[in-house]
């Protein structure tokens, strides 16, 4: 990171186009290796369905665009996932030259707790999240019909699904970062707890199929990861 803490208004400027330019080469890199590989990870994410052993079934495709787009939307996807910590590097390289040296060993601690988070909630959206909608959808099935779902659609949820986790874990980094603006304290978050688990069993409801447990699956590690945030936001509180 740049030491340098007497930049200008245009430095900056320059600053962030070279750190988007960065940035924007490396999505091409990653998209680019993971349009050539996404069968390979396609296979990575059917595999959940692929559990559940189901007979007479098979994926389609209703578009004759649909297998390029299912290349894309993987190569997208993976490029965010595996381009996260690259991109909080970048973020954090900004505004680095202009904080006190305190702040910078904030920063760090920032930077390796939120990678650490994301890629925790990505585990848990696909080893756990996923699973369980996926099985709830398709115990819908009814034995009579024939069950082919679109690969197209098959894909793009699993994905969100795993990404939106890995953002929901972010929860204590933002819980961190607005507790050394002073704009929370963990006082406020303390109060705010049972309005804080209403909020995140209707946001289970929301993104979780229609069913108690999945609900639960969701909002029972938000509920956690708020708790967290109260802890971090009480040992990084700004004293007065």
């Amino acid at each position: 990171m740049t030491k340098n803490s007497d930049m200008t208004f245009i430095d900056h400027l320059e600053a962030l186009r070279w750190a988007l330019i960065r940035s924007i080469c490396l999505i091409g890199l990653v998209m680019f290796g993971s349009f050539v590989y996404s069968n390979v990870i396609q296979d990575f994410i059917m595999q959940p369905l692929y559990d559940l052993n189901l007979k007479n079934f098979t994926l389609q495709d209703l578009k004759i665009t649909s297998p390029f787009v299912v290349k894309v939307i993987i190569a997208v996807f993976t490029s965010i996932i595996i381009s996260f910590p690259y991109f909080i590097f970048e973020l954090l390289n900004f505004i680095y030259p202009a904080i006190s040296k305190i702040s910078k060993l904030y920063l760090f601690f920032i930077f390796i707790l939120s990678i650490l988070f994301f890629y925790t909630g990505c585990t848990f959206g696909y080893f756990f999240l996923f699973p369980n909608t996926i099985s709830f959808f398709v115990g819908l099935v009814d034995n009579s019909v024939e069950f082919n779902p679109e690969r197209l659609n098959y894909v793009f949820y699993s994905f969100w699904l795993i990404i939106v986790s890995g953002f929901i874990y972010q929860l204590p980094i933002i819980s961190l970062i607005l507790t050394k603006l002073g704009i929370i304290n963990y006082e406020f978050l303390k109060q705010m707890r049972s309005i804080a688990l209403i909020i995140f069993l209707v946001f289970g409801a929301i993104i979780s199929p229609p069913d108690p447990l999945s609900q639960l699956f969701i909002a029972v590690p938000l509920y956690f990861l708020y708790e967290l945030g109260i802890v971090i936001s009480y040992f990084f509180r700004v004293e007065k």
